[in-house]
């Protein structure tokens, strides 16, 4: 498993266009040693440049939810990488950015929930915030 979240999403993201590494170098205009250690997570952080970069390599606009995943991710390596490719598994509709970034901000003691379970309790709770804030 990649080593952190960002490497993780980047290497699914490039995958999922069938890209290989130096295929996806070329189209986000960014060095092929430098997109691979981004990748391998020898390199975390980079800058809203080379982000805006991948993103018009694989193809995303910044408004997309897998988008918006990649740059909080790169605020947010630590970020549970079995989580983040769960929810890069699932539809746009299926999972929110929203609640995306209220997952991936909490903490555990012990052994966390799995992904699904914890996206689950997320959703019952937006739906029911949604429902009383519509209540007079």
């Amino acid at each position: 498993m990649p080593p952190n979240a960002f490497s993780a999403a980047l290497t699914k993201l490039r995958e999922r266009r069938t890209l290989s590494g130096r295929e996806f170098s070329k189209l986000a205009d960014v060095d092929h040693a430098y997109e691979s250690r981004l990748e391998s997570g020898d390199k975390e952080n980079p800058s809203d440049e080379t982000i805006d970069k991948l993103l018009r390599g694989l193809k995303l606009k910044s408004t997309d939810r897998d988008a918006q995943i990649l740059r909080y991710l790169a605020q947010h390596p630590e970020t549970r990488t079995d989580f983040v490719i769960y929810v890069l598994d699932q539809e746009q509709e299926a999972v929110s950015f929203d609640v995306f970034t209220m997952v991936a901000g909490t903490k555990h003691r012990g052994t966390p929930p799995a992904p699904d379970v914890l996206v689950g309790m997320a959703q019952k709770y937006l739906k029911q915030l949604s429902e009383s804030s519509d209540q007079p």
